[in-house]
């Protein structure tokens, strides 16, 4: 799709940037300055363009827009097939793009900033209870190498709450051990530094060994990617889902179990047992407050059932 060329009211001078112009500086902006990862600035593109065709339509450029205006393409997208959750990304992307406008001076107000939209239904996270999460971890008993790397990983992802792709890529050199800490590249390339629990420690330590070991005796290449196979490469992320089924069926649990519910058990727990919203939003490295306080529902909703099951009245 190609960018729709400004068709507006107003002049068009020369040397007066196009809409599509503006919208390749905004977008090279959030690439290089926000280190936006490439799918996010896909969506973004997509979403803006769209809007564009909108203004062009209408016969007016993005700096000519009301909020009148702009409740009108709202309007126009609840109208349409959307998801709630896909009106509300082009709802925020445009808003972005408003923000910048004014940022760079293009603009004297922000018609978006009273511009909301309310996603109705929030999908809760599935998670494991401390009970399930405890039986899956010690269902990789470390009686043997891979089983003692198994261990490891475990242990250190639900100690850390990371991404599986994070957990991937984690580094030999991104671990503390003295210090118990461990760097974790993000969403962007955001870093974040994360403790490790003793138990984490203790593992990866065991893990490091083993580790070492395979190298030499196999003849491996050195790698710096701290979770390898028996053959030294990085685990995909379906290898890592592949481990964690092999140990929720080993320990009895008796129902689908994926890869992120270990982050969202992490983020779960921590919050049941006292943690800050703002610290667990560092821990997870989430850019929004927002986006953790999901878990602060999940909660209300572990609430709701213990006051039925407990209460007298309930």
């Amino acid at each position: 799709m190609n960018p729709p060329q400004k068709n507006s009211k107003s002049s068009n001078l020369k040397g007066t940037p196009t809409p599509a112009e503006e919208l390749r500086e905004f977008l090279a902006y959030v690439s290089s300055e926000r280190a936006m990862a490439l799918n996010s600035r896909l969506a973004y593109e997509r979403d803006l363009l769209h809007f564009l065709e909108f203004c062009a339509i209408k016969g007016f450029s993005p700096q000519e827009a009301t909020l009148k205006q702009l409740r009108n393409y709202l309007g126009q997208l609840r109208q349409s097939e959307l998801s709630p959750r896909s009106i509300a990304r082009k709802v925020s992307a445009l808003k972005q793009f408003y923000k910048f406008l004014l940022r760079e001076s293009k603009m004297t107000s922000n018609p978006s900033e009273l511009l909301t939209v309310r996603v109705k239904t929030k999908k809760l996270p599935k998670h494991l209870s401390i009970a399930e999460i405890f039986r899956l971890i010690a269902s990789a008993e470390g009686s043997d190498e891979a089983g003692i790397r198994d261990r490891a990983l475990l242990e250190l992802w639900y100690a850390v709450g990371s991404r599986v792709s994070e957990l991937a890529k984690l580094q030999v050199s991104d671990f503390d051990w003295q210090e118990g800490m461990v760097k974790i590249v993000g969403k962007g390339g955001r870093e974040r530094l994360v403790p490790i629990s003793q138990e984490a420690k203790r593992w990866g330590k065991r893990y490091l060994e083993i580790r070492h070991e395979w190298l030499i005796r196999h003849a491996l290449k050195e790698a710096d990617v701290f979770f390898l196979t028996r053959q030294g490469k990085g685990f995909t992320r379906q290898g890592i889902w592949k481990i964690v089924k092999k140990y929720a069926k080993k320990a009895g649990i008796n129902r689908n179990v994926w890869p992120h519910m270990i982050r969202h058990s992490f983020a779960t727990h921590v919050l049941q047992g006292g943690a800050d919203l703002r610290a667990v939003q560092e821990l997870l490295g989430h850019r929004s407050i927002s986006t953790t306080e999901v878990y602060t529902h999940l909660n209300v909703e572990n609430l709701k059932v213990m006051q039925q099951k407990y209460h007298p009245r309930g």
